[in-house]
């Protein structure tokens, strides 16, 4: 049993020569490189316990290392060659980089570690990543890529009002209106006082109420376009449809008020001269 653990040592035939002045530890010492560093955070305090691997590219060898309290470390056996360096630590992102060492060379590096992103962050990354895309396509004229880039950047961020806006605006561009009411409606929960939001759920409604005024659907369009009025008051032939709603319903009281108001905005527009017959007649019910 004791035969296992004889090493058979190689006989080397040959002959040796001695170097005055040099012995053979000090010529391995000259033919190895030496690398120390710093590890520090984006704020440059040092980070203790990151962890250190050299990859020689050549043979594959890897040589690990630590880094101390203060953020420094050393790795002294070295042989000359290229390396992919790795620093790790967990909760950072790792950082790698290719060094080359020469024959008896000392460098010398610092590495920074950036904190790794948590996943809420990631995702709010991708998101905002996703509606840039969404700008770019629909700058582009690609209308349902662009509203499929937004809603990726919603469901990854849940509260990215600006994706919220832009998909409500493509998708009412498109005539989807229920998908472009439901995404507006969650933009102005999350922005209540953006000014466009109202201005495009005003559109809208506006259009949903012409729709149905054009099916004869009065009371219906009625409430629409109370909609509409109440987030954009200032959309003058939102007065026209309302003056309009009223006086079929035989309310001439807000029909001639709201015919008024749209001649007031509009008194030169093709509908004008009509409006003020119409109130006219109203008037001497």
């Amino acid at each position: 049993m004791a035969r296992k653990n004889l090493k058979i040592l190689p006989l080397v035939l040959g002959l040796i020569l001695f170097i005055p002045g040099l012995s053979i530890g000090q010529e391995e010492e000259q033919e190895q490189a030496r690398l120390e560093g710093k590890v520090m955070d984006v704020e440059k305090k040092p980070l203790p316990e990151v962890e250190i691997q050299c990859k020689n590219l050549g043979t594959s060898q890897v040589i690990a290392a630590k880094s101390n309290k203060k953020g420094d470390f050393v790795v002294r056996t070295f042989f000359p060659g290229k390396y992919l360096l790795t620093a790790a630590k967990e909760g950072y992102v790792t950082h790698s980089l290719e060094i080359e060492l020469t024959p008896g060379s000392a460098q010398r590096l610092t590495i920074t570690l950036a904190k790794a992103l948590s996943p809420e962050q990631k995702n709010q990354q991708e998101a905002f990543a996703s509606f840039q895309k969404g700008v770019e396509l629909a700058n582009e004229k690609k209308l349902d890529e662009a509203v499929a880039a937004f809603r990726t950047a919603t469901e990854l961020n849940p509260n990215f009002a600006e994706a919220y806006i832009n998909l409500g605006m493509l998708l009412f561009q498109q005539t989807k209106d229920d998908e472009a009411e439901k995404a507006l409606l969650k933009a102005l929960e999350l922005k209540p006082d953006e000014p466009k939001i109202k201005t495009t759920l005003g559109s809208l409604y506006f259009e949903k109420a012409r729709v149905l005024l054009e099916a004869d659907k009065v009371d219906e369009a009625l409430e629409h376009l109370k909609t509409s009025y109440s987030y954009n008051p200032e959309y003058s032939y939102t007065h026209y449809l309302l003056g309009y709603a009223y006086s079929n319903k035989g309310n001439n009281e807000e029909a001639i008020k709201y015919f008024e108001a749209f001649l007031a905005k509009e008194p030169n527009s093709s509908q004008a001269p009509k409006v003020k017959e119409i109130v006219e007649k109203l008037k001497k019910q």
